[in-house]
């Protein structure tokens, strides 16, 4: 009879306890996101980065969370420009030689969150990948900038759910 109750009691604590995991933090009560095209402010970036950007980014919170693209009045809304893109020497050898060189890429973004106005957000978000010196950026660059995008596209989700 005790194994009975025994059994009884771990039974019912276990389906009392429920653990509820989502991919998205629960302090965002919104369903629908859109991202406008980033504006490319930086002068060196390539043609057309604001555009991959933006579609990268809706790619990685489409992945990432449990929001929903929306053209029509969406509870998010994402926009922003491409502020700097820059490439810089980091490591420099003793015959003063580059041996890494930096890609850097700064972004402004705007949230506006139509269902509470104080989750809106503007920031500036910064992020880099490094190459050796010896290779062309133009050779690398496609692998760095999704790198620096995905770092990026991090950035924004983590500053959208944690309202840090």
């Amino acid at each position: 009879m005790k194994k009975i109750v025994a059994i009884s009691i771990l039974f019912l604590t276990l389906m009392s306890c429920k653990t509820q995991y989502s991919m998205i933090d629960g302090s965002i009560d919104a369903s629908t996101f859109s991202v406008d095209i980033f504006e490319e402010q930086a002068s060196n970036a390539p043609a057309g980065y604001g555009a991959t950007f933006s579609n990268f980014l809706k790619d990685f919170v489409i992945s990432r969370t449990k929001l929903n693209l929306s053209i029509d009045r969406p509870d998010i809304e994402i926009s922003g420009k491409i502020s700097q893109y820059n490439t810089t020497p980091v490591s420099v050898q003793s015959d003063e030689v580059a041996a890494l060189n930096r890609l850097t890429v700064v972004i402004f973004v705007s949230v506006i969150n139509n269902k509470d106005e104080k989750q809106s957000f503007e920031s500036t978000f910064a992020q880099f990948s490094d190459y050796d010196a010896g290779q062309d950026l133009s050779s690398v660059e496609t692998a760095l900038l999704e790198d620096i995008n995905s770092k990026l596209s991090q950035d924004i989700i983590n500053k959208l759910t944690s309202n840090w």
